[in-house]
């Protein structure tokens, strides 16, 4: 997340640049860091290679486009069963990092962050980088990516990547 590096005492960098960029509200601005915090763990889990883990930071149905494709999963079990890391990284990829996560729309219950993010290999070389929409709701007292727009294409018929 973008981040100033001073500010006036007492008062957080990250609230000043959240009220800088039209989000003032405390209440939205807690949203937004927990959909921050979300979005980490969506990487974390994605780069363990942890199918379950991953499944878990999603709520469902879960909705991915990309390539002309709208996917489309139900539930937590069918997610972590589409989605073989392991085959993933067969095709050279090692680890996906986030190159930029900036919110673009903000309710106590939905966030909407632009992003992007950049996929390597074990040389730490880039193989491609992708902009994305992704989509967190807040369900069951818990936030959750519900849909996901991306010009990644699919690298695997059936799988989330």
């Amino acid at each position: 997340m973008p981040t100033i590096t001073t500010a006036p005492p007492g008062r957080d960098p990250l609230s000043l640049l959240l009220a800088a960029r039209g989000f003032a509200d405390p209440a939205i601005q807690s949203a937004i860091r927990a959909g921050y915090e979300l979005l980490q763990e969506f990487m974390a889990a994605f780069n363990a290679r942890d199918a379950r883990r991953w499944a878990r930071v999603m709520h469902y149905p879960h909705v991915r486009l990309a390539a002309g494709t709208v996917q489309i999963w139900q539930d937590e079990a069918a997610y972590a069963a589409s989605n073989d890391l392991d085959a993933f990284a067969a095709g050279g990829w090692a680890y996906s990092a986030w190159d930029r996560i900036e919110p673009v729309q903000a309710a106590a219950d939905k966030l909407h962050f632009a992003l992007r993010f950049t996929r390597y290999d074990s040389a730490h070389a880039a193989i491609s980088s992708h902009e994305a929409l992704y989509v967190l709701t807040f369900e069951n007292g818990r936030w959750g990516v519900q849909s996901r727009s991306s010009y990644a294409g699919i690298a695997i018929a059936g799988a989330a990547f």
